[in-house]
This record gives C-alpha cells, structure tokens and sequence, in this order.
C-alpha cells in the first residue's frame, strides 16, 4: 500500500469530493466504492504477486483533487489541439476547466461528467448502473469511482452515426496533484462513434502527480466504436488506467492504446462479450526508456456464443526500463463457436531493459479457436548490419527496425489521425522528447518521409491461424 493511499484509507466519507447538487445516488456510489478499496489489495491474484513492486509507488506527497469553485480559462495554445468547430466534436479538460464544441448532432449529449449528472439525470443514473467496470474488480477503480472530479460523457442515440470524431484532449497542468477522471461512452442500438483521447502534462510541468482515469463503455446491439487513448504524461507522473467494454448483439468495439510517457505505469484493458455476434480487436503500444514501469493487461471475457476477439501488444524497451504483459482469453461454458487471440511481444534495446509477456488461457467449453503468442528478444544485429551496409546509420537503422516492430498494429488502425499521431509520438519518444502537437500542424511537422513510405507491414502474425481447439 502506498503512502497516499494509505492517508486516503483514512479518509472520511464527509471529505469525499462531490459536484454542486451531487445527487443522493453518486454520493452513495463514492461512499461504497471508498469502503470497497479500503479492503482491496494492488494484487489480488497470487500468480502475479511477485510482480507487484514494478508498479509501487509513493505519492505521500500528492493530494487528490476538489472540485474547484473557480474554474481557470484553457490556454488557446491548448483549444487548438482538438481541431476546428465542425469538423470534430471536441472537448479540453484543463486544471478542472474545460472547453468543448458548442453544437452537437441532435438526441447526441456530450457533457463533462459534473455537467451530465445536472442536466441529464435520468441517463446518467442509468449509465452509471449499466457500467461494466465495478469497485470489486480493481482497487485503482475503486478508488477512482470516489475521488474523481472530471471526465466526459458521452451518448448517442439509436441509429444515429456521427460523422466528425469525438476528440477529448487532458492536460495535467501541474505538480503534486493527483487527478481522478470517470468516463462513459454509451452508443446505443446501431449507433457509431469515433472517439479519441490524448492525455499530455502541461508543458515544463516535472515533479511526482498521479493521473487516474476510467472509461467505460457500453456497446448495444449494432453499435461500433473505434476508441484510440494516447498517453504522453510527464516524466514523474504516475498513471493509472482502466477501461473496460460492453458488447451486446452483433457490437464491434475497437480499442487502440499508446503508452509512451511517465514513470509508472498500470493500466488494464478488457472487453466482455454479452450478446451473440459481438467482436472486439485491441492494439496496444508501449515504448519506454530511462526507469520507466509500466503493467499492462488486455483481457477477453466470451460470455456468450459466437463471438471473436483479437489482441496484440507491442513493446519496445530501452535504458533500464521494465515492462509486465499480461492478458488472459477467458472463454465461459456458454460461448461456444468463439475465435479469439491474444500476442503480446517485445523488443529490447539495451541489456538493461526487461520485459516479460505472460498471455493465459482459460477455455471451459467445446468447439472453440483460442491461441496466444508471446515472444522477447533483442534487437536483430543481422538486420542491423544489412540496414548499414545500405549506407543507413546505426542509429537510424534501430529507429527504422523500431518503427518496422510498430507498424504491423499501426497500419490496422483505421482513422488516419491516430496513425499519423502515433508515429510522430515514436519519433519524439526516439529522440527523448514529449511534445503536444495539434492534429491541424501534422503536415507541418519534420518526419523523416522516407520511413513512413519504405515500411511494409508483413501483414497477418504467423501465429493467429494456429489455433488450440477444445
């Protein structure tokens, strides 16, 4: 248990963060979410124990936040990152202020959380009711669901399909802090959506903070959403992630995932599958460098039959950082005629740097396709020595074997946004940089068009179609 978390133990259900009006039914869910982490454990599962102090962490000296009665103006430099009015539906989460699009597709309610609480009490109550992630399953939930302040909502209406994507931009904005964000994303019946999130610190902004965020989602039948998180937090700031998915009747859920900056890093992805004919597929990236931590797990839950999912994790690793994968394909007695997958591989730059991949099984039913591979390596110096006979420097020959090692998962996500996003990113992320850059100046950037236009992806992994049957 950590400093913080410790002092947090102590805290009094009166000394609950809560918005203006906080209706009688959120109080009582930060109250019985505040109970259940006071007896959670980081760790419940003995498998993985060992591994508990990669992501330990002592923030003794942050204090989460309130919510503010005078709310800061977002810098312009910042408003800008999103987009232009009209062309995507935004919103700016800065230092407890934000800043979103003023005209929204009609039945369409897209909110900051404190906001839809006030205003669309009814759907929000319910939303909260239909959330997949509750305080039992994780104590960093747990402790979320009482201490958040922010975070958006999201709901479209049936058979509604929205066009310009949904761009949700957090700028931490200082030291010391430890800030909590709750969203939901709700599509209803043959509903679409795009939604992207970047989470960034604030320019010059060094010192411990601790960025928590939940995001749940709820697919009903028929619905799609393509959901892209970009995490370039500062280098002292730990980071705390949950999501978790819904999919009803005939749903596709798309998850993409990047995780380049702070110093600790957990963060946990699973999709639960309730209705025939849903499908999810999941792309993770990591890339680390220095003392950096990070635990990531992706877990598939077949409840129902007739369902498929897909997950791969790609990692890079430098200087002395360290890194768990781990994700488990669990297949439930009723969900028979299920295809799932599950890779998790990494790449290693230095002697240093650790990674270790565990995917698992867990298959209680017949006439099933399940597999996982796993792979960690070095890099190759064969390739290495064919890139510089080619003329091409060391240092390039690694970053284009790097961004080669990416680009089978960066070539399938499909909002060209986020692709372009991504590799800018890795660009800084080689040079030891983190920079916040709005979509509009991409063009405008320097990048090395040579890698983007000479890296193939080698298409489909060698190992999806070899399947173990049950």
């Amino acid at each position: 248990m950590t400093a913080m978390t410790q002092d947090i133990m102590n805290t009094g259900e009166s000394e609950l963060p809560s918005f203006n009006m906080e209706p009688a039914w959120l109080s009582e869910y930060r109250r019985r979410s505040l109970a259940v982490f006071r007896q959670s454990r980081p760790e419940p599962n003995p498998l993985y124990t060992k591994y508990e102090s990669l992501t330990r962490f002592d923030a003794s000296g942050l204090t989460p936040a309130k919510v503010p009665s005078e709310l800061p103006a977002v810098p312009e430099r910042y408003v800008e990152l999103a987009g232009e009015e009209g062309k995507s539906i935004f919103m700016i989460h800065y230092g407890g202020a934000f800043y979103r699009s003023k005209s929204l597709p009609r039945g369409v309610i897209f909110e900051e959380m404190k906001d839809a609480v006030a205003k669309h009490a009814d759907i929000a109550e319910e939303s909260f009711r239909l959330k997949g992630l509750k305080p039992e399953d994780d104590i960093y939930v747990a402790l979320n669901n009482a201490f958040f302040t922010s975070g958006y909502f999201l709901y479209v209406p049936r058979n509604t399909h929205l066009e310009a994507p949904v761009h949700v931009v957090y700028i931490e904005n200082g030291a010391g802090k430890a800030g909590f964000h709750q969203n939901i994303v709700r599509l209803e019946e043959g509903s679409s959506a795009n939604v992207i999130e970047e989470i960034y610190s604030e320019e010059g902004v060094s010192g411990l903070s601790l960025y928590s965020s939940v995001t749940d989602v709820h697919l009903s039948h028929g619905a799609e959403l393509h959901h892209a998180s970009l995490e370039n937090l500062s280098a002292g700031t730990v980071y705390l992630s949950n999501k978790r998915a819904i999919a009803m009747r005939e749903s596709r859920m798309h998850w993409v995932s990047s995780y380049m900056g702070g110093d600790i890093t957990r963060a946990r992805s699973d999709t639960d599958f309730e209705g025939q004919g849903a499908s999810t597929d999941d792309y993770e990236i990591l890339f680390s460098g220095g003392k950096q931590k990070f635990d990531i797990v992706t877990d598939l839950h077949h409840n129902v039959e007739s369902t498929s999912g897909r997950v791969t994790v790609r990692s890079v690793l430098r200087d002395r950082s360290r890194a768990l994968l781990r994700g488990m394909i669990r297949i439930g007695e009723k969900a028979s005629n299920t295809s799932a997958y599950l890779a998790e591989h990494g790449m290693l730059l230095s002697r240093d740097s650790k990674c270790d991949a565990i995917p698992g099984l867990e298959i209680l039913t017949n006439g099933v396709k399940a597999t996982h591979s796993a792979s960690v390596s070095q890099m190759d110096e064969q390739q290495l020595y064919y890139l510089q006979t080619r003329g091409i420097e060391r240092n390039d020959a690694e970053k284009l074997l790097v961004l080669g090692f990416f680009d089978p998962v960066i070539s399938r996500i499909p909002i060209d946004a986020v692709r372009d996003k991504l590799r800018f990113q890795i660009e800084d992320k080689w040079n030891n940089a983190i920079s916040i850059q709005s979509s509009r100046h991409l063009d405008e950037l320097e990048f090395e068009k040579y890698v983007k236009d000479q890296i193939k992806s080698p298409g489909e992994n060698i190992f999806e179609g070899h399947y173990k049957y049950r």
